[in-house]
């Protein structure tokens, strides 16, 4: 009878936590809600998605309605929400922003600079209008159902120009090849457009934004990379949600106490700083939590994280504010939703090669933290290795550095700081183990309301100011050869003894001789120890420097295989001209049959067939310069020298190449953005001799803004997989055989682009339309800031 309550009880709370919604949606506004193969797609309609999974509930998306049926859907009970840019406060019920872009002016490229305030403005219907009537009084709003219908409008001058979401247009004019017909006017009028969900009822607007604040910020981020691609940076890097607590939540936190379990030495997350307070990534992390939520704690610190784990489960103290979610532990405790994610990687001695998954080394001899979360996630997966368990990281890169392991395991951060604070010169990071450590806020499982005021505190707190604070700890330095406190104690007290001795004995001049003894004796040894400082940084400057020439040599013969094979197609023609007329002039010669005229029409193809040789050579001649000389550069004409030296490779696999691009001039060196345009390209070339693709293109486009410069190539070659897209900048990783690369090209393209250029490099998979033909493939956009840069026109 037990067992039937209990399956009821089950059940009824899996129904009760399983609700369904109906969301309408606009099934033409791309790339945020649209269909596709009859089926809604779009970031807006992904983030709505993810909602609904981290929350078990069920979403029927209803398209095709105007702007009043939304309304009176809402109010009849027919639909729940539907997707909203424009504020209805007056009317409705809305949520708070869960994305946010610009809406601005577009014109004719031919009328951008001629806007009349009395014109025509064109606008879908359900925009807001208000604040552009307030702009433009005068104008008449004509209203349109699709995108697509108002720029028909506009290419026939219906209208003179249209207010409307610039990263849709944009999205649009890309999928339709319209560069250069219609231009934004940012200048003249822009506003923030923020996407909500609209309701008639309060409580389903409570329940989407309690739910929306259990999502992670890194799948977030995720979904908003993977549909846009911000110029300047994403809306999730700088999320912050308004802590919002029912009257419930208010009160529980109201006559808590909180005994905060943390790690004493668990460098760089948590530990005990010399004023025995909590420091480090997830201490910091906790005060900016703490402070939002005006929460009263006190710290108990411990020696090793079981012992942390056993006073939580004893509930001798309530929560532990940097732990990882495993299946023994949700037992007796809660968590929170991530608000951190690191990769766990591997630790080895530095003459090792790249490790890219710990399958690679699951049969050598690996140490690993006793009962850390790294542990439990890699004894999960890999029940058969026989890992060496160790109390701290420590005593793990010790027995790797004593060759008592062949690798230590941990969180990345973990091993950098490790590294450097124990001065283990002997080990490196060598690679990753395939999974990632996601930091969560642990806690006992009777404050179930906790749970939801933790996930809100996380909102409330920008992916940005977590990278801020990580950075601060990544940028820590370590003194180990010199401990300089020590010595200045020594002298402190050596300073008491000479004042007592001054006191006692009244000797002060052979007191002082003596004590200027001691000050000249340490002076000495703190002038050697400085000199010998400068020879270690020197001697590191050299080191780094040595390593970044043979990278960069490295890259330079990867690249000159690939250039001789294109001197080698640029030649062949040529020289099969000059030795086909050779042999025919000589056989001719042999009959008597060669007459003057056609011997000097020979003679000048064959003189035209070695200058086209002779050019070669100077073309391919620069780019094995090894000499690095900043120069002003028209940035269009390198990419047509780019391109020059590829056409061979180009040509063979019948690729078109689409430009789109205007004349930047910078102050840079030419040579090596030639460098990272070839590996981009010969990459996509690649691609492309691996698929069967029937037209093949390469689309590049050049633009410019007040702030910066975009320069963006994309393939429609199919793609890179999505599981090593973010490890492809990774040095030695390489998708090809060893005999046909590196893994070191597209590594120091961002070496270039960020040391040289101050500038970036992002990538991603894009799906779009060209020439009504569909289209997929990786798109590599290259940012550099104008400021740091001489730019003319």
């Amino acid at each position: 009878m037990r067992i039937i309550i209990l399956f009821l009880f089950i059940t009824l709370n899996i129904f009760a936590n399983n609700k369904n919604f109906k969301v309408a949606y606009d099934s033409n506004f791309t790339p945020f809600s649209y269909k596709d193969k009859d089926k809604e797609t779009g970031l807006i309609i992904d983030l709505l998605k993810t909602w609904a999974k981290y929350n078990n509930y069920n979403i029927k998306f209803v398209e095709n309605l105007t702007w009043s049926e939304k309304i009176n859907s809402l109010r009849e009970g027919n639909i729940d929400f539907f997707i909203g840019n424009n504020n209805l406060e007056h009317l409705l019920k809305q949520s708070f922003n869960i994305f946010e872009s610009k809406a601005t002016l577009f014109s004719l490229s031919k009328n951008m600079n001629s806007i009349n305030p009395n014109s025509k403005i064109g606008l879908i219907e359900g925009s807001n209008q208000e604040d552009l009537k307030i702009k433009f009084p005068n104008s008449e709003i004509v209203y349109f159902e699709k995108i697509s219908e108002m720029i028909n409008a506009l290419k026939h001058e219906d209208i003179e120009f249209f207010y409307a979401d610039k990263t849709a247009i944009e999205f649009y004019i890309a999928n339709n090849n319209l560069y250069n017909l219609i231009k934004t006017n940012e200048n003249i009028y822009t506003n923030i457009n923020g996407f909500k969900l609209i309701s008639n009822n309060q409580n389903n607007i409570n329940i989407f934004e309690d739910g929306f604040s259990k999502i992670p910020i890194f799948e977030l981020l995720q979904s908003e990379k993977q549909w846009l691609y911000n110029n300047k940076e994403f809306f999730y890097e700088n999320f912050k949600n308004k802590i919002s607590l029912n009257e419930a939540e208010k009160q529980f936190i109201k006559n808590l106490n909180m005994k905060i379990s943390i790690s004493s030495a668990w460098f760089p997350f948590s530990f005990k700083s010399e004023k025995n307070e909590p420091a480090g990534i997830s201490s910091l992390y906790w005060d900016l939590i703490k402070n939002n939520l005006d929460l009263k704690t006190q710290n108990i610190f411990f020696d090793n994280f079981n012992d942390q784990i056993s006073s939580l489960k004893n509930r001798d103290t309530d929560l532990i504010f940097n732990a990882g979610e495993t299946e023994d532990r949700k037992e007796y405790a809660l968590f929170s939703k991530e608000y951190a994610k690191f990769p766990i990687s591997i630790a080895t001695k530095k003459d090792e090669n790249f490790i890219e998954h710990i399958s690679q080394i699951k049969d050598k001899k690996i140490a690993i933290g006793n009962n850390f979360t790294a542990h439990r996630i890699l004894k999960k997966e890999f029940p058969n290795i026989e890992f060496i368990l160790v109390k701290n990281p420590k005593e793990g890169l010790k027995l790797v550095s004593d060759n008592l392991a062949f690798a230590y395991v941990d969180i990345k951060p973990v091993l950098f700081y490790n590294i450097a604070k124990y001065d283990l010169k002997d080990l490196k990071v060598t690679g990753n183990s395939g999974f990632e450590y996601a930091l969560k806020i642990m806690f006992r499982d009777d404050y179930k309301e906790l749970e939801s005021i933790l996930n809100k505190a996380i909102s409330s707190i920008s992916l940005n100011e977590l990278n801020e604070i990580i950075e601060k700890w990544q940028n820590v330095q370590f003194q180990t050869t010199v401990n300089y406190k020590f010595l200045w104690i020594t002298l402190s007290i050596f300073s008491l003894l000479t004042l007592a001795f001054l006191y006692r004995y009244l000797t002060i001049k052979e007191l002082n001789n003596k004590l200027k003894s001691i000050v000249d004796e340490k002076t000495k040894k703190l002038n050697d120890i400085n000199r010998n400082l400068e020879n270690i940084i020197e001697e590191k400057t050299k080191e780094l420097i040595k390593k970044e020439n043979i990278l960069n040599q490295q890259t330079k013969m990867a690249a000159m295989g690939e250039m001789i094979e294109n001197i080698a197609h640029q030649w062949r023609q040529p020289l099969s001209v000059i030795s086909t007329l050779a042999t025919s002039i000589k056989l001719k010669k042999e009959l008597n049959s060669l007459d003057d005229i056609e011997f000097i029409k020979d003679m000048e193809l064959i003189n035209q067939s070695a200058q086209h040789l002779s050019t070669t050579i100077d073309d391919f001649r620069n780019f094995f310069n090894q000499e690095k000389q900043e120069n002003s550069f028209d940035i269009s004409e390198t990419i047509d020298k780019t391109l020059h030296l590829l056409s061979s490779r180009i040509n063979n696999h019948n690729i078109s190449i689409i430009l789109n691009i205007e004349k930047i001039e910078i102050n840079s060196f030419e040579s090596e953005l030639i460098q990272v345009l070839l590996n981009i390209l010969n990459n996509a070339i690649d691609a492309f001799k691996e698929k069967n693709i029937d037209k093949k293109f390469v689309f590049i486009e050049l633009i410019h803004d007040e702030n910066y410069i975009y320069l963006t190539i994309k393939d429609n070659a199919g793609g890179i997989k999505e599981d090593i897209i973010n490890r492809i900048f990774e040095p030695y990783f390489t998708t090809k055989h060893k005999s046909q690369g590196t893994g070191i090209g597209l590594y120091m393209s961002l070496e270039i682009v960020k040391k040289h250029m101050n500038g970036d490099i992002f990538v991603s998979n894009k799906k779009y339309i060209y020439n009504n033909l569909k289209c997929e493939g990786a798109e590599f956009k290259i940012i550099i800031p104008i400021k740091n840069n001489v730019f003319n026109f």
